[in-house]
């Protein structure tokens, strides 16, 4: 298949299209999305995603543009877990939906994250109302495991999350 996107790091650049994501209710009601009240939030935002190890902006191969992201993120109690557990956690610019780019991402990103760092398992959570990324997890492998009302852990969530694994056996199988 001929990749029409790559990944690439983010940078300060990319602020102004954080900005526009994080002050568009779409995002936050999905995704959890930050929400940024102006292009200074919004350029600390890109510098802390520039500092993560294993986040990525998405970009159309033909024009660079931005239009979304991915990351691997940490996962589990102890060392071992540590090791070889990761969640991913994604988004798509909304002019995009729908035209397949998302799942080239993850299956960029799983790939990576199975094939070259080792990962045993991949979590993902989506808000409860986020069908499309819960059809979209389905399709790549990722089983429903379980859902958490957030606002019983914390009196500033207020949103419930429900939570898909990938086992490193099931990608690989899917592959053959």
């Amino acid at each position: 298949m001929c990749r029409r996107i790559y990944f690439r790091p983010l940078k300060l650049a990319d602020a102004p299209t954080l900005l526009k994501w994080g002050q568009d209710q779409y995002y936050q009601n999905l995704a959890g999305f930050g929400h940024y009240q102006n292009l200074a939030e919004a350029e600390v935002a890109a510098g802390k995603y520039a500092a993560r190890k294993y986040s990525y902006g998405i970009c159309l191969r033909n024009s660079q543009q931005l239009i979304g992201l991915v990351e691997l993120y940490n996962r589990g109690t102890n060392e071992e877990e540590l090791l070889h557990t990761k969640e991913i956690g994604f988004l798509l610019d909304k002019d995009f939906s729908g035209q397949g780019y998302m799942t080239e991402a993850l299956n960029i990103l799983l790939d990576y994250a199975f094939k070259k760092l080792n990962q045993s398992e991949i979590w993902a959570g989506t808000f409860k109302n986020n069908f499309r990324s819960q059809n979209l997890l389905t399709r790549l492998g990722f089983k429903y495991i379980y859902s958490v009302d957030m606002s019983q852990l914390s009196k500033l969530f207020q949103y419930r999350a429900d939570y898909f694994l990938l086992k490193k056996a099931d990608w690989l199988n899917k592959e053959k």
